[in-house]
């Protein structure tokens, strides 16, 4: 039996303002979760912060003047220090909490950003760098975790999308702070664009402290009193009795009585089930969409791209450049507004073919360009590279994050984040320099290969990514289950397995 889906957010009393401004609780829950969302402000800086560096005459001399290969190594150890830094993540946030995975990745951070900024060589600035690598790994497990499990269920979709947003506010500050740095002829140039990467770090530590531990895990330690004190507070205003709280508590209460029944606590347990197979499956997929789409050749490689177009002004391509940083952050707080008005399956439907449409517009617009060096060739080719930003922002931003975060169950949130964020580490340290060699071996035929991906991820995403929309974590948690664990929810819910259970199936091509 498929029962519909039922936004219990609309059915159950709840002792909140409908507009979460006017509402004392949710202000100050989102002024929290606002907080943890800073924490990924650093990985955009950093993507940013590096490139403008090899612009730099007083940077190139103090690292002793890097060859590509060495420029590729500084590049890329930050994605080796989050390899490294995401398996131990996910069991300091399980067994310590999910403030004590922001505190060590903050710590990190902040550690790697210090050794960085104060640099005398080669050798100290990539230390620096692979700390800071192991800091964001930490923060991209334990962040969205915690934002998920504090954040109000009518609220979920949209703060979680949040959390990737602020990516491109770092990448925004890092490339106009180093165009008014880099005027400076002394290593200050890079030192104080360096600097400032501490700073997100510095207020995150400070603001723990004040911040409510995960519901869910105070729960799963037992601390009951603890749990239902969190949720009565910032989801309706201090009533311990009202609907919404009670509902959660035993949602919450159940879920984690059935995964500590039938799921084995360790690693295993990303592939002990048919279903957890596929929720890893559809994890993993999720980063590999994202990073194999073709939008980071744009952002790794936008300069030599509008090289290649015969756009060589440094005011030019700053200018380009910082443009398109901030279309980039409209569009993904566009898509993550949309998230939970559009549903997350009809956000990724728009987002590829999106992005189908704008690699088949720069494909012929380079060809052209490649064949004859028409102007309007190439200006139309920058106009479909924004279009291509967009097409991935609208979704692979403000979802590449909060999707999985959403599909995985309590049990495995934290495990699957770990092996999702050490994939895409991996993935990412093999496209650093695939990508490079592919562009100046076939140029604007390496597009023909990310159509062909695109088209595939599409269908993907249509036969088997579920929408999520309108359901509660511990509801999300029953997605991909088979008839047979069903019934044992059921009768552990004490409810007859005859009778309807709200939002446990999801159609999924709705």
């Amino acid at each position: 039996m498929a029962p519909p889906n039922i936004d219990v957010t609309k059915t159950l009393e709840n002792n909140t303002h409908p507009q979460w401004w006017k509402d004392p609780g949710m202000r100050k829950l989102n002024f929290m979760i606002l907080c943890v969302i800073t924490a990924q402000m650093t990985c955009g800086y950093d993507e940013a912060v590096v490139g403008n560096f090899q612009a730099m005459k007083p940077w190139l001399k103090d690292m002793s003047y890097p060859d590509a290969s060495h420029i590729g190594l500084i590049t890329t150890i930050i994605f080796v220090g989050g390899f490294i830094g995401s398996f131990p993540a996910s069991p300091v946030a399980d067994v310590y909490g999910r403030k004590m995975g922001l505190y060590i990745g903050s710590f990190f951070t902040l550690i790697g950003t210090i050794i960085q900024t104060s640099a005398f060589g080669y050798a100290q600035f990539m230390v620096g760098r692979c700390l800071l690598g192991v800091g964001i790994s930490f923060t991209c497990v334990a962040g969205p975790s915690m934002i998920a499990e504090l954040a109000h269920p009518r609220q979920r979709g949209t703060v979680l999308g949040f959390f990737n947003t602020l990516w491109y506010v770092g990448a925004i500050i890092a490339a106009w702070g180093s165009f008014g740095s880099g005027h400076l002829s002394t290593s200050w140039s890079w030192r104080i664009p360096s600097l400032v990467q501490a700073l997100p770090p510095i207020f995150l530590i400070a603001m723990l402290p004040f911040m409510p531990e995960s519901p869910r895990w105070l729960l799963a330690r037992g601390r009951s009193e603890d749990a239902r004190a969190v949720l009565a507070e910032y989801h309706a205003n201090g009533q311990m009795d009202d609907e919404l709280v009670l509902y959660e508590i035993d949602e919450i209460n159940t879920a984690l009585a059935i995964e500590s029944r039938y799921s084995e606590v360790g690693w295993n347990i990303l592939w002990n089930t048919a279903a957890n197979r596929k929720k890893m499956a559809v994890t993993i997929s999720v980063f590999v969409l994202c990073l194999w789409c073709g939008q980071g050749v744009i952002s790794y490689y936008f300069s030599p791209l509008l090289t290649s177009l015969k756009v060589t002004g440094t005011n030019q391509q700053t200018g380009i450049n910082g443009g398109m940083q901030i279309w980039n952050f409209l569009v993904s707080i566009a898509g993550a507004l949309l998230a939970d008005r559009i549903g997350r399956r009809s956000l990724w439907m728009v987002s590829l073919n999106g992005m189908i449409c704008a690699n088949i517009g720069i494909t012929i617009t380079s060809a052209v360009f490649d064949k004859n060096g028409n102007n309007a060739a190439a200006y139309m080719a920058i106009a479909f590279l924004f279009l291509y930003n967009a097409g991935f922002n609208i979704a692979c931003n403000p979802l590449a994050y909060s999707y999985p975060t959403e599909i995985l169950p309590y049990s495995m949130r934290t495990k699957g984040l770990a092996a999702m964020v050490a994939i895409g580490q991996a993935l990412l340290i093999v496209s650093q320099y695939a990508n490079p060699v592919a562009i100046a071996a076939i140029g604007w035929k390496y597009w023909l290969f990310f159509l062909g991906m695109l088209v595939l991820f599409l269908a993907m995403v249509y036969f088997t990514y579920p929408e999520t929309k309108g359901l509660t974590l511990e509801e999300l948690a029953r997605l991909f289950e088979d008839d047979k664990t069903m019934n044992v929810v059921e009768k552990m819910e004490g409810i007859e397995p005859e009778t309807e259970v709200v939002a446990v199936t999801v159609d999924k091509k709705e």
